[in-house]
């Protein structure tokens, strides 16, 4: 099977590939195969500018890429769908509108070479080292390095989990031997931005997102795949 697909628009060409799951099964259904799912709003991320990041935002929104494809600005709601029998995070859904995907596209950066990805089940993603990926806007990503920097001068040895972020974890905090799954963080320099952060599935890995399309390409949400389910 052709896992890849070339799509022209005016004079350029991508490649891209498709995902052979389909998400919609996450978030269509209370359970899958055998397991019992629970579905989590996060509340609405602000895309001023359409360029979406999806990365670990401590130890990689500094200078992470946008996706190669953008949206229409504005605020769009994140939904996580929960594996029960786990608590783990297993999806993750950004929706741009409610129109139900056909195809899901693997998300790429423009520097993204994914010629070699030939095998079905092979993916790029994004790299998590701290347990936590995360939903913005590149405009906000500079505000939010904006933020760090000046926490950490003006905090020479704190730590910004552990001085700002655990407490407001522990907020959502989904039991009480769970210091905490997600926040829907507006960062104190620019109120009108924010960051949606979550606890990615089993913790640290390589993590993949895909664009939800209808059949003539129009993105209808973007997810990542925490590989719990």
């Amino acid at each position: 099977m052709n896992f890849f697909k070339k799509l022209f628009g005016n004079s350029d060409k991508r490649l891209v590939k498709y995902s052979t799951d389909d998400y919609n099964k996450y978030f269509d259904n209370n359970t899958l195969d055998g397991k019992t799912l629970e579905f989590l709003p996060l509340g609405k991320v602000n895309l001023p500018t359409g360029q979406v990041i999806a990365c670990d935002p401590l130890v990689c929104i500094h200078d992470s890429l946008p996706f190669n494809r953008t949206v229409n600005p504005g605020n769009y709601p994140v939904t996580v769908c929960i594996d029960k029998s786990t608590n783990r995070y297993a999806v993750v859904k950004l929706e741009f509108n409610t129109t139900k995907p056909t195809k899901w596209e693997l998300a790429v950066h423009n520097d993204t070479d994914i010629a070699d990805l030939t095998e079905e089940d092979a993916f790029v993603g994004f790299p998590v080292d701290a347990g936590l990926g995360c939903f913005c806007d590149q405009q906000t990503q500079k505000y939010y390095n904006e933020f760090v920097d000046d926490f950490y001068k003006k905090n020479p040895k704190g730590n910004i989990y552990d001085d700002l972020f655990a407490a407001e974890f522990k907020k959502n905090a989904t039991n009480p031997t769970n210091a905490g799954d997600w926040i829907n963080f507006n960062l104190p320099n620019r109120p009108d931005q924010n960051i949606v952060m979550f606890h990615s599935g089993y913790g640290d890995g390589l993590y993949p997102c895909y664009w939800g399309t209808n059949d003539n390409g129009d993105i209808c949400c973007l997810v990542v795949d925490f590989l719990v389910l």
